[in-house]
């Protein structure tokens, strides 16, 4: 598993609706992830968050204010911990939606994610390393709050170097 720079944001539960939206000024719980993007991404300015962590939850909640079909339902489970696992975490939840009556959508649109096509879906903009947010549920956490994450190259794990015997081959 990799090691991740990670923020993490609280908010009341309670004072969203049933559509996920905030009753005091309709704020919907979708606009407060992308408050917590932007704040992840001023606190580290040189990383955007690639990985939301919450509980099953708060994930049906982000369902809720995006207003997502009934047959839908977003996040990928961990399987091998609280950290995402990218060896392990696609493959695993693949079976599991092999026998699902719903559909699962892994990600939503990143709050950086600003060209669309003729049809109003986004342009990944791979050179500037703004991906779609990996949405993953994560049972350990609280219903008020959620997590931000991407992950570091830097895993602690030095490469071992093999010497490889080359021989020398002259052409003559």
């Amino acid at each position: 598993m990799e090691k991740e720079i990670c923020e993490t944001y609280s908010f009341d539960p309670d004072e969203f609706d049933e559509k996920g939206r905030r009753k005091s000024d309709g704020l919907s719980f979708r606009d407060l992830i992308v408050d917590f993007e932007v704040d992840f991404h001023r606190r580290h300015s040189t990383e955007y968050a690639l990985n939301l962590y919450c509980n099953s939850r708060t994930m049906q909640l982000l369902e809720r204010a995006c207003n997502a079909a009934p047959f839908m339902t977003y996040g990928m489970d961990l399987t091998q911990g609280t950290v995402f696992d990218a060896g392990q975490d696609p493959n695993i939840n693949h079976i599991i939606d092999q026998e699902s009556k719903n559909i699962i959508v892994y990600g939503i649109d990143s709050a950086f994610m600003t060209e669309f096509d003729d049809f109003g879906s986004p342009i990944l903009a791979e050179d500037g390393d703004i991906y779609p947010l990996t949405l993953l549920i994560d049972n350990t956490m609280k219903d008020n709050y959620v997590r931000l994450a991407v992950p570091t190259l830097d895993d602690d794990s030095e490469d071992e170097i093999i010497p490889i015997d080359v021989p020398k081959i002259e052409f003559a």
